[in-house]
């Protein structure tokens, strides 16, 4: 084989291992973190705001994972008080497996979220609520299981 063939060799499998990566990237899903980032980031000190609010509480909001739900329990001045807000499930890796649920505590100031709405992996639970006129956020990591 002469250098004229393996040059062209060279540049023909060259040629095709881009073409390769072209095709395998334009077919990857890109998730955005959300679809309004931007008007987001522009409240971004109201969640600063209400995570100081959040830090002033008595106890932190635990997670935990039962063998059928995923259980949110607030702090003991959060037990029967006026709370407005949701939770906010955050898949990083497969936004269709993202979900939001309204805050209604049960009267032990639980939230149960039934097992199977999860596949097994790492979450970011969003909290977001108000008390009266103060606005709490606090986010946590969780893996379940």
């Amino acid at each position: 084989m002469n250098w004229g063939y393996s040059i062209t060799l060279v540049f023909i499998v060259f040629a095709a291992g881009m073409l390769t990566l072209v095709i395998k990237s334009m077919r990857t899903r890109l998730d955005m973190a959300s679809p309004d980032y931007y008007a987001e980031e522009l409240k971004y000190q109201q969640n600063i705001d209400a995570q100081v609010n959040y830090h002033r509480l008595s106890a932190s909001v635990n997670v935990t994972q039962t063998p059928d739900a995923v259980e949110i329990a607030f702090p003991q001045e959060c037990i029967g008080a006026a709370l407005e807000g949701e939770v906010i499930f955050y898949r990083p890796s497969d936004s269709r497996k993202d979900f939001t649920l309204p805050l209604q505590l049960d009267g032990q100031g639980k939230l149960l979220v039934a097992r199977e709405k999860f596949d097994r992996g790492n979450y970011r639970i969003k909290l977001r609520w108000t008390s009266g006129d103060t606005p709490y956020f606090q986010e946590k990591q969780f893996f379940v299981q």
